[in-house]
């Protein structure tokens, strides 16, 4: 939940600024055709039909938009008590610390090449986190499938995130740092033994 907190937050303004334009927008169009009708001297028996399909137009959207909010947010709460429970909000927190300390500054001085590799290497460590599989803590972290920015993001791991790992998980036993080749994706994983 911890690790999607951007895309659900985005979630939940665009349905509350849906609601928003749903409420406040029909009422300040209603306002603007009256007046459109009292300018031109139409009918207002027209006014009031046109004004009653856009207030149940309106409502209609309103209440779906707001049983769509309902549902987010008690899916949302669900996800949480979820997370509680497993303990992923826990490892999401501190993998969140780990992650920040393995993200590297990359001056403009250095050569562009080596740069945008380096962003890239930043962009995949942001994803990385601490999962439970079978049983056991996992640090997984993908890497795209650039041979240098794996390399990049292996100098960054060997020996810190082992060194961190222990330190902040005391009772467990990390392997070294293995390499699994994907399709499309590498990923660096750092097992519980």
């Amino acid at each position: 939940m911890y690790y999607y907190k951007k895309y659900w937050l985005l979630l939940l303004v665009y349905i509350a600024l849906g609601l928003g334009a749903l409420r406040l927008g029909c009422k300040l169009l209603a306002l603007l055709l009256f007046e459109v009708f009292k300018l031109l001297g139409l009918d207002l028996g027209r006014y009031a039909v046109i004004t009653d399909k856009m207030q149940t137009f309106s409502i209609n959207w309103f209440n779906n938009l707001l049983a769509l909010l309902t549902l987010v947010i008690v899916a949302l709460v669900c996800w949480l008590i979820a997370n509680l429970i497993t303990g992923q909000l826990k490892r999401d927190i501190a993998s969140r610390q780990l992650i920040k300390s393995l993200l590297r500054h990359i001056s403009s001085s250095n050569i562009k090449l080596v740069a945008e590799e380096e962003k890239l290497a930043n962009k995949w460590i942001k994803f990385g986190r601490i999962i439970r599989k079978r049983g056991k803590l996992m640090l997984k972290i993908p890497c795209g499938n650039n041979v240098s920015v794996i390399n990049i993001i292996m100098k960054r791991c060997d020996g810190y995130v082992n060194q961190w790992l222990a330190q902040n998980y005391p009772r467990k036993n990390w392997a070294p740092i293995e390499v699994k080749h994907g399709l499309f994706i590498t990923w660096l994983y750092v097992r519980e033994k």
